[in-house]
């Protein structure tokens, strides 16, 4: 997942995070650097899990999924080939196995089976002993845990919202943010690896986790390894934490971040609101919010501004300056082209089209010989200004009485009695 997600989001992202992270020191009492050898201890950065989250939703438009203890945190959407079940998680890159999920309502039809691992671990000379005698036992229980696994990952994925739960191309990975212990260069690890089912056919039990504690165990199923700790019910998975890396952060802890507590109430003071006068916006798009292919506002994108009269002079024109450069079919073509594009009437919205598709034509030729007086001189005939844009005002008659003035500083004031003249005259105007 990591590797297809937005660059910039994942900026935004890394910095929200390791901003929090970098107030780590006023949480922690901060440790005496040793004489010896002059080094500062660090504490270890702080991620806040539920922070976390609404970072990881906020910078990735995610969906959070966490609702009503379902198996996933979040959905996201990259494109239509890279769709994503979440789990977030935070953990310390040093830590040992984490918990997955917890079963304290199931767990009590297993207190029988537990009961007889229990008995034969007490009678087994040794931990190998006990773990042979409870393989089955073991595997029976290791087959129970990973069935309601997943059934829970299952029911989670018809409830989940960023997407359909039957589309395509969906993968369910775990995200993770593993800080540096504390004593270490302050740093944030990113990690990611799969969230899979348990794969009930290739289950293998690897034994109790010690002879004292028989029912606690652990199983693999050949993608991951899992824990059972009967005593509080919980599943565990070994992460591998150093080698799930794919991406890590610096951490810069702020010199004096009670100083910016202290201030913090600076920044969300009541800036007061600019005096704004007055504002006058119009509508550029249709009924659909869409902007017409050729409106004013697209003027660049219309036909050619050149006079009617002009057009085949300039064609002629055109001809004589670049028959030494172009072969025979090279200027044949060109000028079928501008003949087509500047003779030819244009008119419905089907025709304009048309004619974009012989000047798109016709420019991409120009780019293709590599010249760049080829290339103006035929973007100079095809198209208009790019500068240029026109927008009419809607009820511009009564707009201009009920504001006179409104364009004095560009144009000059309008004559109220005269409205299709203004005071002074064009050669003032551009003086």
């Amino acid at each position: 997942m990591w590797e297809h997600l937005k660059q910039e989001q994942k900026e935004k992202y890394k910095t929200l995070i390791t901003n929090f992270a970098s107030l780590s020191e006023a949480f922690s009492q901060k440790a005496e650097a040793d004489e010896k050898n002059s080094t500062e201890d660090f504490v270890a950065p702080i991620v806040n899990s539920k922070f976390q989250e609404t970072v990881f939703q906020r910078a990735f438009q995610a969906v959070g999924e966490d609702i009503a203890n379902t198996s996933y945190d979040a959905s996201v959407v990259v494109d239509e080939k890279h769709k994503y079940l979440v789990g977030i998680k935070s953990f310390g890159l040093n830590s040992g196995d984490q918990k997955i999920a917890q079963f304290k309502k199931d767990s009590q039809s297993w207190n029988e089976l537990l009961s007889e691992i229990t008995f034969y671990a007490e009678i087994s000379p040794d931990k190998e002993s006990a773990d042979r005698e409870n393989y089955e036992r073991y595997e029976k229980l290791a087959r129970k845990i990973a069935t309601l696994r997943n059934q829970r990952i299952e029911s989670s994925k018809a409830l989940i919202k960023g997407f359909k739960s039957d589309s395509t191309h969906v993968e369910a990975v775990y995200h993770v943010l593993m800080p540096t212990p504390k004593g270490s260069v302050p740093q944030i690890h990113v990690g990611e690896t799969s969230y899979l089912p348990v794969d009930l056919d290739n289950l293998q039990i690897k034994g109790s986790t010690n002879l004292k504690n028989p029912t606690n165990f652990r199983f693999t199923d050949g993608h991951h390894d899992y824990k059972y700790t009967a005593a509080d019910s919980q599943l565990h998975m070994t992460f591998n934490n150093k080698e799930i890396i794919v991406d890590t952060w610096d951490v810069q802890y702020v010199e004096d971040p009670f100083y910016l507590f202290e201030n913090l109430h600076l920044l969300t003071a009541d800036k007061k609101a600019p005096d704004i006068l007055e504002t006058v916006s119009w509508v550029i798009t249709d009924k659909n919010g869409n902007v017409e292919e050729n409106s004013g506002f697209n003027g660049f994108n219309g036909g050619s501004k050149l006079a009617k009269k002009d057009r085949l002079p300039r064609i002629i024109k055109f001809q004589n300056r670049f028959k030494n450069e172009l072969s025979s079919e090279e200027m044949a073509f060109a000028i079928y082209s501008l003949e087509e594009i500047l003779l030819k009437s244009w008119k419905t919205k089907e025709e304009k089209h048309q004619m974009k598709i012989i000047r798109e034509k016709l420019v991409d030729f120009a780019y293709s010989k590599n010249n760049q007086d080829l290339i103006k001189s035929i973007e100079k005939l095809v198209y208009r200004p790019v500068s240029e844009v026109y927008i009419p005002i809607p009820e511009s008659n009564h707009f201009h009485a009920e504001r006179p003035d409104f364009l004095e500083r560009i144009l000059g004031r309008l004559n109220l009695e005269q409205r299709s003249s203004l005071f002074q005259k064009k050669i003032e105007r551009l003086s």
